[in-house]
C-alpha cells in the first residue's frame, strides 16, 4: 500500500508543478500583450516625445548607417525593441504579484481551517470500539 500512496503523491506533486508552470506561462504571455498594447497607445506618430526620441537615436546611428532613412529605420526598430522589453518586464512583475497574492490567499485559507475531527489519537479509540463491538457479538 505504501509504494502506491507515495507514487500517487509524487504524481500529484509533478502535476501541480507542471500545471503551475503552464498557467504562469499563459498569464505572462497575456499580460505581455496587454502591456504592449498599453505602451503602444502612448507612442504615436506626431507625438513630440516620440519624434524627439526617434530623431535623437537616428542622429546617433547616422554615423554607422548607409543613410538617413536607414538610420531612422534602425532607430524605430530599437525603440520598438525597448518597448517589447518594457512590456515583458511589466508582465514578469505582474506574474510575481500573482504569486504573492496567491500565497497570501493560501495563508489565509490555512489560517481559517478547523481542526480535523479525526486524528491519529482518535484512531486508537476507533479500533478499541470496533474490537469491543466484535467481542460483544
Amino acid at each position: 500500500m505504501g509504494p502506491y500512496f507515495f507514487g500517487f503523491l509524487h504524481t500529484i506533486r509533478i502535476f501541480g508543478g507542471t500545471a503551475g508552470a503552464i498557467y504562469m506561462g499563459h498569464f505572462v504571455a497575456q499580460r505581455e500583450k496587454l502591456h504592449s498594447n498599453l505602451l503602444g497607445l502612448h507612442v504615436s506618430n506626431g507625438n513630440w516625445i516620440t519624434d524627439q526620441n526617434i530623431h535623437a537615436m537616428a542622429a546617433g546611428l547616422y554615423a554607422k548607417s548607409s543613410g538617413l532613412a536607414t538610420a531612422g529605420a534602425r532607430a524605430v526598430d530599437l525603440i520598438a525593441a525597448r518597448m517589447r522589453l518594457q512590456a515583458y518586464s511589466l508582465s514578469i512583475i505582474d506574474g510575481f504579484l500573482l504569486i504573492a497574492w496567491s500565497c497570501v490567499c493560501a495563508l489565509i485559507l490555512v489560517a481559517l481551517l478547523r481542526k480535523s475531527p479525526l486524528n491519529y489519537g482518535d484512531l486508537s479509540t476507533v479500533q478499541q470500539t470496533l474490537a469491543l463491538e466484535k467481542e460483544s457479538k
